[in-house]
């Protein structure tokens, strides 16, 4: 376990300053755009609406950016040891070959991510605030419901981390499937993976292996919002969001979190996420077999 926690550490030594980036960039240069930005789309304009909004909006960015990082690091990682020639010194460690792929894996696939939603809620509260102050002025603050929404985002934070955890084990075949072509294959090794799968489905008219894939991104799609009713719906074709609307989605959230994170859950007993999980421990292990033929 310590060698695991030195290999974690060496993710954070070589990678924190990149990663502080990605995350505290956008919420920076998304604070300094308040003065010159303005909220549309309400039918009224009222505190929490107008936090809420900018909120998302930058939970969004940070999270696309992070998302965006992790998957490009990830396919890199496999024969990074190899490229950069460190390989020998991190096989003489005690260590072993899987622990040297799992603390990459773990850092940049699950860790950064679950950090970079907790930075990114509480960056979006930040340029929340900013938004309501600079629409509203201090009696937009004196307005709001502080209490409502801070109840609201604790179960929001729930909710996706759970829903974040969720979502990148369903997505785990397709990930460490294109690492593990990456190991073998070096930088061909993700488009041949790609192309081939392609083809073979053209080919074949491969249905089935269709439905399969659309079910696993389905289950990642699940795995964020499962759909739980009892939350305020809003009318179609409208351009604006109705404030009663927003106001009962906000209030109703608390209660309907738990109900979508049972569903969330139970996507995952199907058997079609047990056996994605074995084609991503599959490919893990192919990762292991290359990194153990390196002298």
């Amino acid at each position: 376990m310590k060698t695991f926690n030195t290999l974690l550490l060496r993710e954070w030594m070589q990678y924190r300053w990149g990663w502080m980036a990605i995350i505290l960039i956008p919420i920076v240069v998304l604070l300094a755009l308040v003065p010159f930005s303005q909220v549309s789309g309400l039918d009224a304009l009222t505190p929490e609406p107008v936090a809420l909004i900018s909120a998302a909006l930058t939970m969004g960015l940070v999270m696309a950016l992070t998302l965006a990082s992790t998957f490009y690091q990830l396919m890199s990682m496999p024969r990074r040891d190899q490229q950069d020639r460190s390989i020998e010194f991190w096989k003489s460690l005690p260590g072993s070959d899987s622990q040297s792929l799992a603390a990459p894996l773990l850092a940049h696939g699950v860790l950064l991510p679950l950090c970079a939603l907790v930075l990114a809620m509480a960056g979006g509260a930040v340029v929340g605030v900013a938004m309501t102050f600079k629409e509203l002025g201090l009696d937009g603050l004196r307005q709001m419901q502080w209490l409502g929404v801070g109840h609201a985002a604790l179960w929001l934070l729930a909710r996706l981390t759970l829903g974040l955890v969720l979502a990148l084990l369903w997505l785990s075949p397709f990930v460490l499937a294109l690492m593990a072509a990456g190991a073998w294959l070096k930088r061909w090794g993700a488009p041949l993976l790609m192309f081939g799968v392609g083809g073979l489905i053209k080919l074949y008219d491969g249905k089935g292996a269709m439905t399969v894939l659309v079910r696993q991104f389905e289950g990642a799609r699940i795995s964020i919002v499962s759909g739980a009713p009892g939350l305020a719906s809003f009318p179609e074709g409208t351009h604006d969001f109705p404030i009663e609307e927003l106001y009962e989605a906000l209030y109703r959230f608390p209660d309907w979190a738990p109900q979508d994170m049972l569903l969330g859950l139970q996507s995952a007993a199907a058997p079609q996420f047990v056996g994605g999980l074995l084609v991503a421990a599959a490919c893990f292990g192919l990762m292991v077999w290359q990194r153990r033929r390196v002298v």
